[in-house]
């Protein structure tokens, strides 16, 4: 593998993986207090770092219109592909651009908002990263990161399965997150950057119906095989229990999400 875990599994990504994120990544209108602290209205210039399958670049896109535009940038080339045919059959103004980051290969001041979702974690530097999305912000823009705290996780599917699930969450986290602690260090983060009136709003709500089912299963039972250090079988026990939580209504799944908003000072 060329680069380290946590960067190489979102460079090669197999079909399954990706259906997967069409619904793990699927804009929804629960999002809503995620994308306010953008500010968002017609005309803007709009970045979104580490764009994914794009669906939320569109929308961003759709509130931008008719005179605003939308960059997405994201490590993965089919997730440029199929981001890009999407950006052409709803006719938006979006253009997605295949690259690894840090740095942003665009010039100082390109953006008026510049926007980050459950990406930070995954980097290289997330502290390079965002001082990087702070220099290509305007005088004035505005920057939003939203990432997880995975030592916040809580899973519960019954105590039979209690020690597995602990051992499968650490082994997944342990090769496919650089930095897991990353929601509780982004207002650290912002102002080394420079940002200036930095905001924190926390939101934790709780899936008792098994919408994380998708995120679970392709994502960290995947990282655990990988891990060498939890078998097939495991894997295979473990989604049975899951199933079996979701079906009887004992399912619960949170993991905190931590919204960072700051302004590009005008004298930067």
């Amino acid at each position: 593998m060329a680069d380290p875990y946590y960067k190489q599994h979102w460079v090669d990504i197999d079909p399954d993986r990706h259906n997967a994120y069409d619904q793990i990544l699927a804009y929804h209108p629960a999002m809503e207090p995620l994308l306010r602290p953008l500010d968002l209205r017609a005309g803007l210039r709009v970045l979104d770092v580490g764009s994914g399958p794009g669906h939320t670049s569109l929308e961003l896109a759709r509130r931008v219109a008719p005179n605003g535009k939308v960059t997405g940038v994201d490590i993965n080339a089919e997730f440029i592909e199929r981001s890009s045919a999407r950006a052409r059959d709803a006719k938006l103004a979006v253009e997605f651009v295949h690259s690894a980051f840090p740095p942003l290969r665009f010039p100082d001041a390109s953006f008026d908002r510049v926007w980050c979702k459950n990406v930070l974690e995954y980097v290289d530097s997330a502290a390079d990263t965002v001082a990087e999305m702070a220099r290509v912000t305007a005088p004035g823009g505005v920057v939003v990161a939203v990432d997880s705290d995975w030592d916040m996780l809580a899973l519960d599917i019954g105590p039979a399965a209690r020690d597995l699930t602990d051992r499968i969450l650490a082994a997944s986290k342990a090769i496919a997150i650089k930095e897991p602690r990353i929601g509780r260090q982004l207002y650290r983060l912002f102002r080394a950057a420079g940002l200036t009136d930095v905001k924190v709003e926390i939101h934790a709500g709780a899936d008792t119906v098994g919408r994380s089912m998708p995120m679970l299963k392709a994502s960290f039972a995947r990282y655990a095989r990988d891990s060498g250090k939890i078998a097939d079988a495991e894997v295979a026990r473990w989604f049975g229990e899951i199933d079996s939580a979701v079906a009887s209504g004992s399912f619960l799944f949170v993991l905190p999400q931590f919204v960072v908003r700051g302004v590009r000072n005008q004298a930067s």
